[in-house]
């Protein structure tokens, strides 16, 4: 009995070190004059920064105003550090905060406090004791990203706690489960599976596009996203579970992360939705959207989309297939050129092939002055025009600038001459010049 005494005080004193060591923090900040408080501690491994905007994190990436969930990154200037933060302070309380990776703090203006380096966990702590106080408030900037950076075992129970909580604000349960998703394993799967499977039914709607869950304003949907983020996969058999037979709001968003995956299970999954006549139009065109536009779809997939483009009758899914055809790892410049000239396909379709394979930068400029040359039908002439007009390489501005001034068409002159005159080009003020002088 006295062993486990002697085990009880230990732990016990640990906590209270602990429990002392996270109110020294808020104490500090809290005893700080008006200004800026400096705080230092120990990221969680695998987080990388530049030491001024740029912070990332497994699949979620920060730079500036733009934050990213999802998919895969890479970058020279992201490179492990510290974390460290800046605290505005007001009257004792926090008031805005600035989190970076790595790097060093500048020389500054103004009244600073620096707390100097402390515990990963510690800071962990009071960060998240923090979200309540900021929660909502308009000038809030990533508030959960230094308690996560932290290097703490403790994060993602803390994370289902915010997540659970109603008095919460949506973007806080949101960003939670979210990051539930980015840290966990597959122990996370069933919290995040409950959370889906809490949201309350939607009214049943033949052709409906709207990706937020019903209820609590897209909790499930986030909690659906998060599944696609969980280590190893574990959490694509949910998603698969759920893009079969999950409400139409978890359907939606199932396929759309399923694509986001990687995973060859995903992909047998899409087919078998593309495939199925009896699913609605717009399922089978989000799951052709999220079959061609992945980080990591494999030429394979692209293939497959051609394949059966011909096999499938819905002007929606054409449009999505030819669409999807527009990413630079599709191989499929020439393809949709083929499309533009197959005089087979409706117009719109050509249109739109023709639109798509100018919209990829790996599709050649000579390619689509080529079109433009051998076509002889004058809406799509029109249209490769314009086309050109969107691309701003030199030798689209020579291709428009040749027509403006050679062609015999004189509608096609002028539709030259139009869009040239968007451009800030001395070529092209100089041809406007010596029409006008004429």
């Amino acid at each position: 009995m006295s062993r486990y005494l002697a085990l009880a005080a230990v732990l016990l004193g640990a906590a209270s070190t602990r429990t002392a060591a996270q109110t020294s923090i808020a104490q500090s900040v809290a005893r700080a004059p008006d200004g800026v408080v400096r705080v230092q501690y120990a990221s969680r491994a695998g987080a990388c920064g530049d030491g001024r905007d740029m912070i990332g994190l497994g699949h979620a990436f920060f730079t500036g105003s733009i934050q990213s969930y999802g998919g895969h990154w890479t970058a020279d200037q992201c490179r492990p550090g510290p974390v460290r933060v800046a605290l505005s302070v007001m009257g004792g309380r926090v008031t805005q905060l600035k989190t970076y990776v790595g790097g060093s703090w500048s020389v500054g203006s103004g009244r600073i406090t620096d707390l100097g380096i402390v515990p990963s966990a510690d800071a962990a702590a009071y960060f998240f004791g923090l979200v309540p106080q900021l929660d909502g408030a308009s000038k809030r900037e990533r508030l959960l990203l230094p308690a996560v950076l932290a290097d703490d075992p403790n994060a993602v129970p803390r994370l289902t706690a915010l997540a659970r909580d109603a008095a919460r604000t949506r973007d806080i349960r949101r960003e939670s489960i979210q990051w539930i998703g980015l840290l966990g394993d597959a122990s996370v799967v069933p919290t995040l599976v409950g959370f889906v499977r809490q949201a309350p039914a939607s009214p049943a709607r033949a052709d409906d596009d709207d990706d937020e869950g019903p209820g609590e304003e897209g909790i499930g949907t986030a909690a659906v996203g998060a599944l696609s983020f969980v280590q190893d996969h574990a959490g694509i058999p949910a998603l698969i579970e759920f893009a079969r037979n999950g409400q139409s709001w978890a359907r939606r968003s199932a396929v759309f992360w399923l694509g986001q995956s990687g995973d060859p299970r995903a992909f047998a999954v899409l087919h078998t939705i593309i495939e199925n006549p009896k699913e609605t139009d717009a399922l089978r065109s989000r799951a052709i959207f999220s079959l061609s536009h992945g980080d990591s779809i494999p030429p394979a997939e692209f293939a497959y989309l051609r394949g059966i483009y011909s096999r499938v009758s819905s002007m929606r899914l054409k449009d999505a297939i030819l669409m999807g055809m527009a990413d630079e790892n599709s191989g499929s410049g020439s393809w949709l050129l083929e499309k533009a000239r197959d005089r087979s396909e409706s117009m719109e379709s050509r249109r739109k092939a023709l639109f798509w394979a100018g919209q990829r930068r790996a599709t050649p400029t000579k390619d689509l002055a080529d079109f433009y040359r051998t076509t002889s039908e004058a809406e799509l002439r029109e249209h490769a025009i314009f086309v050109l007009s969107q691309r701003d390489d030199e030798a689209a501005v020579n291709e428009l600038l040749r027509i403006a001034r050679d062609d015999s068409d004189k509608r096609m002159r002028g539709k030259a001459m139009f869009w040239l005159a968007q451009k800030d080009d001395p070529r092209v003020a100089k041809l406007i010049s010596d029409r006008v002088s004429r």
